[in-house]
């Protein structure tokens, strides 16, 4: 099943000059970007994005953090792609997160864990429509796809 999802390279990921590899790695395994910028974040779309954890003692560490420096926001498309996604980027805590996967090869602290994405349908479309306008993602062919995605039936 064809979907899209949202991934964030953190402030931790654009500062540490990791954004081309970690972006790299999704392309490789197939996925398609469709909508790409580099965002300063203001503190009300910081404060919508983590609204989930207004309430717990971490919420004005996570509002902090994500406004501290530019971020790389990033919607792939593609087979399965939240699920592909969150395999890539690995275990939200670094230490549990397997070598291979981005935080693994790259974090150590949960509070600085290179990426964010999307984890499941319903945060995908919430999360996109809060960082890209419609016009922004763009619906094209690549010719590799015949050699990644399986031919439609």
């Amino acid at each position: 099943m064809t979907e899209r999802t949202l991934v964030l390279v953190k402030p931790d990921g654009v500062q540490r000059q990791l954004t081309g590899r970690i972006l790299a790695r999704y392309e490789e395994r197939g996925l398609k970007v469709v909508g790409l910028k580099l965002v300063r974040v203001e503190r009300t779309l910081a404060e919508e994005h983590y609204a989930a954890h207004r309430e717990k003692p971490f919420f004005g560490g996570l509002v902090e953090f994500i406004t501290s420096s530019p971020l790389v926001a990033i919607v792939l498309q593609g087979p399965n792609a939240i699920t592909v996604v969150r395999a890539i980027n690995g275990a939200t805590r670094p230490h549990e997160a397997a070598p291979g996967t981005i935080r693994g090869d790259f974090a150590l602290e949960t509070a600085q864990n290179i990426v964010h994405a999307s984890d499941g349908p319903e945060a995908a479309e919430t999360e996109i429509a809060l960082w890209f306008d419609h016009a922004e993602l763009l619906d094209y062919e690549r010719d590799v796809d015949r050699w990644v995605l399986a031919p439609a039936e």
